[in-house]
């Protein structure tokens, strides 16, 4: 398999445009508080999904860090959407999506440091996932999926993860201005 053909490409071309509309609802949440406060809501409503679909391990500790930053904030979890297991396929689109935010942790954490927040402090899900190597870790994985059917569940997991992660983004942000 050639490095362009293998999953982790097909995956990242069949997902770019819900990436590129997530990045820009996440980009401007970083100007004052209160927009960081509705990212951290939805980053929960998200991570939390991704946890019960997915059964990682690790998502439920970035959950755990979403919920004690939004209690720094004095806020409340959402819950997560009512969403069944996915199969294994499927699940490793989930994971790709999920993995995926541990790069843009490294460019988002300074962003919130620089609204006071940190990790002891609102930023240890952000800390969390920029010293991750969740994305490291999955690289192999999506290197080695070959079948049709595979890449298909992971394909549609990958879509189902970015409407999820965005659905959350929206309904946190519109809450905060609401």
């Amino acid at each position: 398999m050639t490095p362009r053909t293998s999953l982790r490409w097909r995956l990242r071309d069949a997902t770019s445009g819900a990436h590129a509309r997530l990045d820009a609802r996440v980009g401007g949440a970083f100007d004052d508080p209160a927009g960081y406060a509705a990212f951290l809501r939805g980053m929960h409503a998200f991570v939390a999904t991704a946890a019960r679909v997915t059964g990682d391990g690790a998502l439920v500790a970035s959950q755990a860090a979403l919920t004690a930053d939004l209690a720094d904030l004095g806020l409340d979890a959402a819950p997560p959407a009512a969403v069944a297991r996915a199969d294994a396929g499927a699940a490793l689109g989930w994971r790709y999506v999920a993995a995926g935010a541990s790069l843009g942790a490294r460019v988002l954490l300074p962003r919130a440091q620089g609204l006071g927040f940190d990790a002891r402090h609102g930023a240890r899900y952000l800390a969390l996932q920029a010293a991750s190597g969740a994305w490291r870790e999955l690289i192999p994985e999506l290197e080695v999926v070959s079948s049709r059917d595979e890449t298909a569940a992971a394909v549609a997991g990958a879509h189902a993860a970015f409407s999820c992660a965005e659905a959350a983004m929206a309904e946190a942000f519109d809450a905060v201005h609401a």
